[in-house]
This record gives C-alpha cells, structure tokens and sequence, in this order.
C-alpha cells in the first residue's frame, strides 16, 4: 500500500513540474499586466516601449517625433543589435530616454531549454552594459513574446530585475493580413485614460511598415496631449504614486 501511495505522489509531482514550469509565469504575466494598466488609467500617464533595436533606420526616426512631442521613451534593444549599433543606443541614452533589455537574441523562454533563456538574459545586459561603457548592469527585462519559463523567472527575481510587459500593441509586427491603424492607440488612449504601448524599432524590409510606426507615433503621442495624459518612462511609471 505504501508503495502504491509513493507511486501516485511521485506520478502526481511529476505531473505538476510542467505546469509549474510555464504555469506560473502565465499567471504572473496576467496579474503583471492587469496591475500595469491599472497603474497607468490610474496616473493618467503613456509609456511608449520600443523592443527588438536599435535600428540604423527606423531608430532615429523615432527619436525625431519623440524629441518633437518633448517625450521620453523605454528602449528594450536586442544585444545582437546593440552591438552591431552601440553608437545609436549612446545616442538614445543621451536624449534621456531609458535603457532596459529584450535579451540577446530574441529567446523565446518557452522554447528554449532554462539554461539557454537566462543565458540570454545575461548576454543582453553585458551587451547593454558594453555600449554603455558601464559593468554589473541589471536592466529591467521585457520577455521575447512575452514568455518566461519558472527558472527564468526566479533569475530575474533573485536579480531584482523589474519584468516590464506591456498593456496596449501598435500592431506594428502583426501579420496574417491584419489591417493596421495608426489611430488606434489614440482611440486606446481616449477609453482608458493612460496605457504602455508597444511598439518595435528594428529596420523593416516594407517602407509601409516604417511609415505606420512613425505615423502611429504621432497620433499616439499628440492624442496623450490633446488629452492631458502625461509621457513618461517605465521607470517613473512604477516611481509615480497613486493618490
């Protein structure tokens, strides 16, 4: 009977380590950005990420509408590209806007083995790190696809790395023929007073693309002052009180 019981509790324990595994970064991603967007209804604020760059292109462009609408911005570069533009990501530094991390290489944490997905982690801040000529950051971290695996989510915990994702998607990356509109983070705005807003910043192939980018740019931030919603960075996001 013992060793019936033994059997059913190791059965049981095994069959809970993979819903462990990915089940409780699900669950911390959905608590993570009901309390994100609240945050930013709340503080009527816009936080404008950017992930994936820098790029040679599209980068300074963007800097161009933020600098003309007098907003700062979040950067999550990819390392792989920041050190192919460290000069660029200096020049994003040196217009105040902030510097997180995507990463090295754009892991996927769900598809990639544990070791692999903090490994990737690390190579993305010493790439940020490099380019900025500093040693020993720890940047607060936006997961490739919005994906963490249990052990990469305890490294970032145990480093005391805020996880960042994002509460609205310019829709900048979506394929499969979805019709792209560049007023639609204004309109997400007007309903719920304040949101984090992705959008992407690599060099495009289709000139269309970097033409909805910058054209979403715009509308998105002249919406955020046509109605008084405050610009700010992730890290003054989470640095605001909430009266």
């Amino acid at each position: 009977m013992h060793l019936v019981s033994y059997i059913l509790l190791s059965a049981g324990v095994i069959a809970a380590l993979p819903a462990a595994y990915w089940g409780i970064p699900v669950v911390f991603d959905k608590v993570s950005r009901f309390l994100l967007a609240r945050r930013a209804a709340r503080l009527n604020v816009l936080a404008i990420t950017l992930d994936d760059g820098p790029g040679a292109d599209l980068t300074p462009a963007v800097l161009a509408v933020l600098a003309r609408h007098r907003a700062r911005a979040t950067f999550f570069p990819l390392g792989r590209n920041v050190e192919a533009a460290g000069d660029l990501l200096r020049q994003v530094a040196a217009q105040g806007h902030e510097i997180c991390s995507h990463g090295y290489d754009h892991a996927n944490h769900w598809k990639v083995t544990p070791w692999r997905a903090v490994s990737d982690v690390r190579r993305g801040w010493r790439a940020v790190d490099r380019a900025l000529g500093v040693a020993g950051g720890v940047y607060p971290f936006r997961p490739p696809e919005g994906k963490l695996n249990l052990v990469s989510l305890v490294y970032l915990l145990w480093k005391r790395a805020p996880v960042v994702y994002w509460t609205a998607d310019s829709g900048d990356t979506w394929t499969g023929g979805v019709p792209r509109d560049a007023e639609k983070m204004a309109a997400h705005l007007e309903a719920d007073g304040g949101a984090v807003v992705l959008y992407h910043d690599f060099d495009r192939r289709d000139p269309s693309t970097r033409r909805f980018v910058i054209d979403s740019l715009e509308t998105t931030l002249g919406a955020a002052e046509r109605l008084g919603i405050t610009s700010v960075t992730v890290g003054e996001l989470f640095r605001l009180s909430v009266s």
